[in-house]
C-alpha cells in the first residue's frame, strides 16, 4: 500500500523534529484534520496541501507522490537529499555565536582532511 499525502506529512513532521500540533498551528487547522486525513486517506484542498508544503519547506509533489521533484540546479541529488538531512544542524550552527561556531567549523575541517 502507497503512502498518502496525510502519511507523508506524518513522516516529515517526524523526520523534521516537529510535531502535528505545530503544524496545526502554521496552517491554522484543527490538529485532528491531520489524522482524520491519514485514517481517511484523503486529500486536502489544493490551498490547505500548498501550505503545508511552505510550512514543511518541501514542494507539494512530494506530499502528493512521496519522491522529490528533479534538482532545478546541477547539484547532484545525492547532495540536496545530505542537505535536506542535515539542514536543520546547519541552521543550528550558523545561530552560534562565532566565538562557538569557529572550533566546530575547525574540528569538521580537520576531519574532511582526514578523508582525502
Amino acid at each position: 500500500m502507497s503512502a498518502n499525502f496525510w502519511d507523508i506529512v506524518i513522516d516529515e513532521l517526524e523526520y523534521q523534529g516537529k510535531t502535528r500540533k505545530w503544524l496545526a498551528s502554521e496552517v491554522q487547522i484543527d490538529v485532528s484534520t491531520i489524522a482524520m486525513g491519514a485514517k481517511r486517506g484523503s486529500m486536502p484542498q489544493v490551498d490547505l496541501a500548498l501550505k503545508i508544503a511552505t510550512a514543511l519547506e518541501v514542494s507539494v509533489e512530494y506530499l502528493v507522490t512521496g519522491k522529490n521533484p528533479p534538482p532545478k540546479s546541477n547539484a547532484k541529488s545525492e547532495d540536496l537529499h545530505k542537505y535536506h538531512k542535515y539542514a536543520r544542524t546547519i541552521d543550528n550552527l550558523d545561530s552560534l555565536p562565532e566565538h562557538e561556531r569557529i572550533p566546530i567549523i575547525n574540528m569538521i575541517d580537520e576531519m574532511n582532511s582526514f578523508e582525502k
